[in-house]
């Protein structure tokens, strides 16, 4: 029988920038791409993808409810300091009261959008960030 219970639904997930809970935020994408080589050893007709590292990267997206963050990465950005970040993302399934959760930190921010804006609609913002590592702090079984 299918239970629509089972999926798990954004509606019940909290987004913090370093220990600020971001409540205008309803969208995270946080995702890691594998870095490979290809290797081609004599006598094989196969190439091989060796692993060699990897990106990581994300988007925040939202509704705009303060120019904080605009302010502050501006000034990071033309005093040549880098901001030590963290981005920390629960969801919660409330059928269960089980959640996952991960952190990510190194993040830096690459595009800044002070203004972006437009008569009788909504402020948005979307802010694409790298990271250096990732924790898995809990999962969803």
């Amino acid at each position: 029988m299918f239970d629509d219970n089972k999926f798990l639904k954004g509606t019940s997930g909290q987004v913090f920038l370093n220990n600020a809970l971001l409540l205008e935020i309803n969208k995270i994408n946080i995702k890691m791409t594998g870095q490979f080589e290809d290797f081609s050893p004599v006598g094989d007709y196969c190439s091989h993808h060796i692993y060699v590292g990897y990106d990581g990267e994300g988007t925040l997206e939202g509704a705009r409810v303060n120019t904080g963050i605009d302010a502050e990465l501006i000034e990071h950005y033309q005093n040549g300091t880098t901001p030590d970040l963290k981005i920390y993302s629960n969801l919660e399934d409330p059928n269960t009261g089980k959640s996952e959760k991960y952190m990510v930190t190194g993040v830096q921010f690459t595009e800044i959008t002070p203004a972006d804006w437009e008569a009788k609609k909504l402020v948005t913002r979307s802010m694409p960030f790298t990271f250096t590592a990732i924790k898995v702090l809990s999962t969803i079984d």
